[in-house]
C-alpha cells in the first residue's frame, strides 16, 4: 500500500500553506490583541480564500465548494 501524497495532494498542501503564510500570519498580532477578527479583514480573507479555491473545501463543487475528498480535506485542515 502506497501512503505517499499524490501530486494533487501535494499541491493542495502547498497552496494552503502559502495562503496561511500570506493571508493569515500577517494579521495574527492584530487578531490576538483584539480577540476578534474585524469584519473587513474577515471579508478580505474570505474573498482571497474563494479566489484560491479554498473556501468551503468540504462542500460539493456544484454547490460552490472545493469538492475535496476526506484525505484532501484533512490535509487542508492540518495546514490551517
Amino acid at each position: 500500500m502506497d501512503f505517499e501524497l499524490t501530486e494533487e495532494q501535494r499541491l493542495i498542501v502547498e497552496t494552503v500553506r502559502s495562503f496561511v503564510e500570506a493571508e493569515l500570519y500577517p494579521h495574527e498580532d492584530l487578531v490576538e490583541s483584539l480577540d476578534d477578527v474585524p469584519d473587513e479583514l474577515a471579508a478580505s480573507i474570505q474573498r482571497t480564500a474563494i479566489d484560491a479555491g479554498l473556501y468551503a473545501p468540504n462542500m460539493p463543487e456544484e454547490l460552490g465548494g472545493g469538492g475535496l475528498d476526506a484525505v484532501a480535506l484533512t490535509l487542508v485542515e492540518r495546514e490551517l
